[in-house]
């Protein structure tokens, strides 16, 4: 099934996605940019394995370890449990379509051969956290053409879709085992202790950015010092521990002045500004515009 959805959350960042693991671990989301914002999709991870395909626009997608543009027609492949969040320019609508998979979609079960062999020599190898495709040679198409396949069977859902899902994915990730050899061969071993880290403060962030927050409450919550909070975060996410705190409350902010009748003020106020002024100021350097005109404008679109 062919799923247009909003993103959402948990408290650690990790995205809750519309997808029954127990009858099919297998969805494919269309997603157009301009829906979210600034055109930022923020921060998040989840334990599903994606790959992104670019319909229309350009996107700037980035990891902890790297930040590449994807244009129209590149696809990108992303690994279980790696952080990434992705921009584009909100006066050009970018349109993705992002297939997210558990890996016993593959495999059929848990801890059985198929896993051993084909799964987790690319789940577990910390170089690949994730693998741009571009249509620029051969190989690279043939993987595109199966990307392509995919959604048009999750659109049309013909009699036996699903299987012939697992069929092309099965293609799929053949191909990218053997585009990625190269890469795995390095065999770095996963050392996830800064992004965990993060994931743990993101947490404690989200819980509680309503609140008066500071540089050593998020640093505590995660039982390390005030400068190794920030380093994790300049390393996971090229960004400040406050200027992500600030992001988030603006995110927030941004969905209650769309999805609630409450005033400015309580809206500033529930999002943890000191003052409407400064709020006002803050949301107007990260949308672009006023609170009151994102209101009107979104609602208005």
């Amino acid at each position: 099934m062919l799923i247009a959805s909003n993103f959402q959350a948990g408290s650690d960042s990790r995205e809750i996605l519309p997808m029954d693991k127990s009858a099919l671990p297998y969805v494919c989301m269309y997603r157009e940019m301009s829906k979210y914002g600034d055109g930022t999709f923020p921060w998040h991870w989840h334990s599903a394995f994606e790959i992104n395909y670019i319909a229309n626009g350009e996107l700037e997608f980035r990891t902890a370890d790297a930040e590449f543009t994807l244009q129209k027609g590149d696809a990108v492949f992303i690994n279980s449990g790696v952080m990434h969040a992705y921009r584009t320019r909100v006066e050009v609508n970018c349109e993705i379509f992002a297939h997210l998979f558990e890996p016993h979609f593959l495999s059929g079960m848990y801890h059985n051969a198929i896993e051993e062999k084909y799964i987790l020599p690319i789940m577990n190898n910390q170089a690949l956290q994730t693998f741009p495709i571009h249509p620029d040679s051969y190989e690279n198409i043939c993987m595109t053409e199966k990307i392509l396949k995919m959604i048009e069977l999750s659109r049309e859902e013909p009699f036996g879709y699903e299987l012939e899902l697992r069929t092309e994915m099965g293609r799929f990730w053949c191909m990218l085992l053997k585009a990625t050899e190269e890469i795995r061969s390095l065999s770095i071993p996963k050392n996830n202790t800064d992004v965990e880290r993060v994931k743990v403060m993101m947490q404690y962030i989200h819980t509680h950015y309503g609140e008066k927050i500071t540089l050593e409450d998020i640093a505590a919550s995660a039982s390390i010092s005030a400068r190794e909070c920030t380093r994790c975060f300049q390393y996971c996410i090229d960004n400040s521990p406050v200027n992500y705190l600030n992001s988030y409350r603006i995110y927030m902010a941004a969905q209650m002045l769309l999805q609630t009748g409450d005033n400015i003020i309580t809206i500033s106020e529930n999002c943890g500004f000191s003052s409407n002024s400064y709020f006002g100021k803050v949301f107007h350097e990260s949308m672009g515009c006023t609170p009151m005109e994102y209101r009107r404008g979104k609602k208005n679109a």
